[in-house]
Parts: structure tokens; sequence; C-alpha cells
């Protein structure tokens, strides 16, 4: 069969685990390199805990779950840029436990880190847990007036980077102040911005954990979103940066989506930049944010005009 007419297996496309070069010589390589990305996560976090200030599980929102967000930092809250870091998972497994690789380098840098946790699906939808991200974004604008950060910046990997795009959804953006967007920088890694095709799957939605139908997934997913330019120019006017990456081994359906989404927002007129980092996996794209001088910590120092 002609390769352009090959079915193709969405279960692969959308299974990270799958798509590695590393670990081949392991039995099951797809689970060694989930089970190196944790421990490297909580050991990288352990270390920055032991090393630096911490004001752990300040809430967000809500009352009893995971509205939680533990601020790493150097002598004081106030003045220092933020970094806030949203986890991955698949928005069923990790935790703010294991998402402080980007901590030790970041800090010397003299940035506080905000780790973010948020309850898992299934024991919300995941249309709650977006809503979740939200109450985030409007606790980060109050944290901000009180602290006086010199700049704001955000990140999110893989399903953190969709649920980042939250701060573009057209409902939130009505709901808000202008001076909530005075945020400098946005880094999407390895996203995936279009649930239509993995809302099926087994690998990412097995007995729907995720409580999405067809018209959900598609309410969802920040490739469908009809962005109103009117309301972008508020993030325009605060002269956001956005960056999109994604590694060179994630699959091709992940590249595609980075793409795609990078160029609706270039349409938008924002200020977007798309990067395929070489040699990186959907995974080592994140564990080497722990190390100051890995190609990934460099690119990211140079987007915040960091030596």
């Amino acid at each position: 069969m002609n390769s352009s007419t090959a079915a193709v297996d969405f279960e692969k496309e959308y299974s990270p685990s799958l798509n590695i070069k590393r670990f081949q010589n392991d039995e099951k390589p797809y689970e060694k390199v989930v089970q190196h990305f944790i421990s490297h996560g909580k050991a990288a976090t352990t270390l920055a805990f032991r090393s630096h200030k911490v004001r752990g599980n300040v809430r967000y929102g809500g009352l009893n779950d995971n509205q939680l967000v533990d601020i790493i930092y150097n002598d004081s809250e106030f003045g220092s840029p933020i970094f806030a870091y949203i986890h991955g998972g698949y928005w069923t497994s990790l935790d703010k436990s294991s998402s402080g690789t980007f901590v030790g380098p970041l800090l010397e840098q003299g940035y506080r880190v905000l780790l973010v946790d948020y309850n898992l699906c299934p024991t919300v939808t995941l249309e709650q847990l977006c809503e979740q991200i939200r109450n985030f974004f409007k606790w980060l604008h109050h944290y901000a007036k009180e602290t006086q950060p010199s700049g704001i910046s955000i990140c999110g990997h893989s399903a953190g980077a969709h649920l980042l795009c939250q701060i573009f959804n057209e409902d939130f953006l009505r709901q808000q102040q202008p001076e909530l967007y005075a945020i400098n920088h946005l880094f999407l890694i390895s996203g995936v911005y279009d649930l239509r095709e993995l809302w099926q799957l087994t690998c990412c939605n097995e007995n729907n954990k995720l409580g999405l139908d067809a018209v959900r997934a598609e309410h969802l997913s920040p490739l469908c979103w009809p962005y109103n330019n009117k309301l972008l120019l508020l993030h325009n006017k605060q002269d956001l940066q956005v960056h999109v990456m994604v590694a060179e081994n994630d699959s091709a359906t992940f590249i595609k989506q980075s793409q795609l989404y990078a160029d609706k927002l270039k349409l938008m007129e924002m200020k977007v930049d798309y990067k395929i980092l070489n040699d990186y996996d959907h995974f080592n794209i994140i564990e080497d944010t722990a190390i100051a001088n890995s190609i990934v910590s460099l690119y990211i120092k140079e987007k915040l005009n960091l030596k």
C-alpha cells in the first residue's frame, strides 16, 4: 500500500511514549521513558525545594481539591519575574511534585517559579479542568498585583500546553479586564491542540475519562476556536510573545498540530515563533530544562532575553 494512502495509526500518533528512540534496548521502552520522566522530574523538584525558599500549596481556586500552586523563589517573592509551569499527563496523570525541572536554571537567573496543579480527570471532566486553569489565570493576575513581578511567563507541556491555551478562550477573554494581559511570554511545548481525533482513543481517553463527546471535543480544541481579533488585540497591546515548540521525535500528528496552531495565531497578527527542537522527544524536551546549557534551556533563555 502506498504510504500516502496507508491508514494512520492514531493510537500510536497520540501515544508519545511509542514514538521515542531512547531506551530501545529495554524490554518495554515505552514504559521506561515514562518512568524515567517521572523519576527525573521528582528528583529535580525535590532538589529545588531543598535549595530554595518555597511557599507550597497556595490555593488559587476551589476548596479541598487540587487547585494549588507551589511558589519557589530566592530571597523574596516581590519584584522578581514569574515563570509558571502547567504540567501534562493527558489531563489524567502527573502532578506538581514532578514538575520542577525548570526551577534551578531559572532561579539562577533571578526568576521565581510557580508549579501549577489541578484536578485530574475523571474526578472532573475536561471542561471543568479547563475552568480550573482559568481560575489560575485570575489568581495569577491578583498575585502579580500584590508582588509586582518584572515580567510574567507561562509554560505548558503536552496536555498542559492545551490547558495554557485557555488564556485565549473567547468566553474567558470577554470576562476579563485588559490589565490581566500583562503577560510577556507563553511557551507551548509539544502540545495537543485538536481533540477531535483523540477523544475516542483508548491511549488517552479509555472509558471516556475526559467526559467528552464529538461536540465537546471540538468545543475544547484550540485549533477550532473562532478567534476574535478585537479580543486578541488585548494580548497584542501587552506585547505578548508566543513560542510554539515541539520535539523532532514527537509524532507527525503532534508536530502538525503545533505547526497549525502557530499558523493560526500568526493569522491573528500575534507575535509567534515556531520551533522544532532537533534530537528531542516528547519527554526529554522537558527533562533537559533542568540543565542550564541544554539546547532547550538555551532556547528558552534566548526568548526570555537572558544571558
